[in-house]
């Protein structure tokens, strides 16, 4: 059976939150571990984070990465 992504989103974020340490002082665990977790979780498949709940039901709403095809800077 296949989680949805939103389960395998807010769990990264609950295992992640409890391991890290925050870079400076402005940055708070949680922010630290939603940055990983949008990164290992939905970067690898293409997705970019709109907007996201965990508490009671988790929800995530995304959006398919844009991409610059074919278009040059010169």
């Amino acid at each position: 059976m296949r989680k949805s992504l939103s389960k395998t989103y807010c769990n990264c974020i609950k295992k992640v939150r409890r391991t890290i340490k925050p870079r400076k002082s402005t940055n708070t665990k949680e922010q630290s571990a939603i940055a990983i977790c949008t990164k290992s979780v939905l970067q690898t498949r293409g997705r970019t984070l709109k907007r996201f709940a965990c508490k009671n039901t988790p929800f995530l709403i995304t959006q398919p990465k844009k991409h610059n095809k074919g278009l040059k800077i010169e």
